[in-house]
């Protein structure tokens, strides 16, 4: 557990510039103030987010895996933008014309507490640990830890712990609005960062598009020259319903401060999210033409390094870390609720506000110590990503969807069963194919939220026909 060099060249001018912005940055998180000692303050910042905290907020939360960004170009080329872009601007855009009003009117302020109220406290417990498996802070955490070694030379267990710390200790005082607020200085970062990143970039290796013509055939592909193409695209649209069960998006649309704002700000957001995609996609093409295949997470910043002088180069590296830390930030709030508020306060059935800020801040730290002991065992972004939203979504979408968009929701004994049903066979499909299982050679290639979201609309299926056809659903 020694100590390493630093990866990462940097001058005294670039350790200023990043100090400056991280300082900035964990400044706006600490002089947050709540208004009162509540639950509601604390996790969705009395439901007060101005439209400019909340676009900020959700933005840089949402593209807080921005390592992946550039495995994921290191694997599937220009494909990248269909697989991790196009699927959450159109589940975006529904979510915001058919959901985001309903969320905000709504008095439950996470989708545990409101399917609490529509199926009752089986179905809110079900929920509870599928959004904390999608919500742990594990990958950003990983990512956070990575970027702490690498640029101190800090073995990567304490850079991790030291990072995943330094990074959500403004929680426990100021919650959301701390995040919230010190994401408008990572939102500008972000920005600007990639921004100077691709000027540079095509001053010194020309327009993209002699880029693109010098790709492998694979990486220029569609469907990044896979042999089971329209699966492998479509299974990436359907894990875009993300959008819908995420707790993290679900959080903040309930947070901000009226349901008018929730619809203009998602749009907003969106808008935000291709400019932010265009901008990343791209400097990935000029990281992999520059550095070539194999690199994975590690592409943004060895091609930052490599590309980039003193100064701007730190300007870069703070735009990644303060992104990393935003999600990671967000996201451990979110899993801290989830077991404080939603699992622990549940089980023991605390209704005093006193006791629920307790749990919140305790299961903080309980999703802060999860996120560091998963964090270490992570390799692989893009996989987590494919194969929790596949064993995830296909138990939540449909009882999400239910609780909100339907005259009358479906029955609880049905959402429970659905929910069940749905990720239950997600994971068994997916622990089928690690153990090579499956024989047939078209099944073995389907990805578990197939079978997955197939167990749940049987389930929601025949459970509606009971339920409105007068059999009995208990």
């Amino acid at each position: 557990m020694g100590r390493r060099g630093s990866l990462v060249s940097f001058q005294p001018l670039d350790w200023l510039v990043l100090a400056l912005a991280l300082i900035g940055y964990l400044t706006l998180g600490f002089t947050a103030r709540l208004k009162e000692a509540s639950s509601v303050q604390l996790i969705a910042a009395g439901r007060g987010l101005t439209l400019p905290l909340f676009v900020a907020t959700l933005v840089t939360t949402w593209y807080g895996g921005i390592l992946g960004v550039g495995q994921a170009f290191d694997w599937y080329g220009l494909s990248t933008w269909l697989i991790l872009g196009v699927p959450y601007y159109i589940f975006g855009i529904a979510f915001a014309l058919f959901l985001a009003r309903r969320v905000r009117l709504a008095d439950d302020i996470s989708l545990p507490e409101r399917m609490d109220r529509v199926y009752g406290r089986n179905a809110a417990l079900i929920c509870a640990v599928l959004v904390l498996v999608i919500g742990a802070p594990s990958a950003h955490i990983a990512m956070l830890g990575q970027m702490v070694s690498d640029l101190t030379g800090i073995h990567l267990v304490w850079a991790t712990i030291i990072g995943a710390l330094v990074g959500t200790a403004f929680l426990y005082r100021g919650g959301l609005l701390a995040d919230a607020r010190s994401n408008t200085l990572a939102f500008i970062l972000i920005y600007v960062g990639f921004i100077v990143m691709l000027v540079v970039a095509v001053r010194d290796m020309g327009p993209p598009g002699d880029l693109v013509a010098q790709l492998p055939e694979s990486h220029r592909s569609w469907n990044a020259g896979r042999p089971d193409g329209w699966f492998f695209l479509f299974s990436w649209i359907l894990i875009g319903a993300w959008t819908f069960v995420d707790p993290g998006f679900h959080q903040r649309v309930a947070s901000v401060r009226n349901p008018e704002l929730a619809r203009k700000g998602l749009f907003i957001c969106i808008g935000c999210w291709v400019v932010f995609d265009l901008l990343t996609v791209t400097t990935a093409l000029y990281a992999y033409s520059s550095l070539g295949p194999g690199l994975g997470m590690g592409l943004f910043p060895k091609f930052g390094d490599s590309a980039l002088p003193p100064g701007l180069k730190a300007l870069f590296f703070a735009s990644l870390v303060a992104l990393i830390s935003s999600a990671g930030a967000g996201y451990t709030l979110v899993s801290g609720a989830t077991l404080g508020r939603d699992i622990a306060g549940r089980i023991w059935r605390s209704a005093r506000e006193k006791s629920l800020v307790l749990w919140s801040r305790l299961g903080i730290a309980g999703a802060t110590v999860l996120g560091v002991t998963l964090a270490l065992t992570i390799r692989n972004v893009v996989d987590i990503w494919f194969y929790l939203g596949s064993i995830v979504v296909p138990g939540l979408f449909i009882p999400t969807i239910g609780m909100y968009a339907a005259k009358k929701p479906p029955n609880p004994s049905v959402a429970v069963a659905t929910m069940i049903a749905g990720s239950g066979t997600a994971l068994a499909w997916f622990m089928l194919l690690q153990f090579g299982a499956i024989r047939v050679p078209w099944a073995a290639e389907l990805s578990p939220i197939y079978p997955g979201l197939a167990a749940a609309l049987i389930t929601f299926a025949l459970g509606s026909v009971l339920q409105y056809g007068g059999g009995k659903v208990r």
